[in-house]
């Protein structure tokens, strides 16, 4: 099967896979972990250093914890820009070329990187809200990240390669609780 992965130009996505990306060890131990924005978390942090540096400013004796605070704001400061100009150019990259067969599942980036995962490789499938996250077994190996659009043809071949197992899907976590 082959699946035309459109992410380019896909911001959702593309926070998505960079959460995940920098989260790895996280989604390895817990796959059923929800994914948040990366930029919206080092704001979070950014503030909260900033915060906490300034109110320890002014609490005697506290002044060397208000210096790691403030220390710490710079350092998610700088994360936070890193993380836009990063997201800026991943917004670039062309639509990649997805295949799953008998054997495992393959990224063909044009004219870049080639990525394959061997189904013996692959320990989790997991199904988040713009993207679907084939995560390796081993570090050595990368991540494959397939858009939310080819979430069909993903269960499909799970099915037809009897794989299923491997599946993850997060999908409730994602949907608004009505309130009553």
């Amino acid at each position: 099967m082959i699946i035309q992965n459109k992410e380019k130009g896909n911001k959702k996505y593309y926070e998505e896979i960079m959460y995940i990306s920098s989260n790895y060890y996280i989604f390895k131990k817990r796959p059923k972990t929800k994914v948040h924005s990366l930029l919206k978390v080092f704001i979070f942090y950014t503030l909260f250093f900033l915060i906490f540096s300034i109110v320890f400013l002014f609490i005697p004796n506290m002044y060397i914890i208000s210096v790691i605070c403030f220390t710490c704001f710079l350092i998610y400061g700088y994360l936070f820009i890193e993380t836009n100009y990063k997201l800026k150019e991943f917004l670039k990259h062309n639509n990649s070329l997805i295949k799953i067969n008998e054997s495992g599942i393959e990224n063909t980036e044009e004219k870049q990187v080639t990525t394959k995962l061997y189904w013996e490789a692959i320990e989790y499938v997991i199904i988040n809200k713009y993207s679907i996250c084939i995560l390796p077994k081993n570090f050595a190996y990368f991540a494959i990240f397939i858009n939310i659009t080819a979430k069909k043809q993903v269960l499909e071949a799970l099915t037809k390669y009897n794989k299923l197992d491997l599946l993850i899907d997060n999908r409730d976590k994602y949907k608004l609780k009505a309130h009553h």
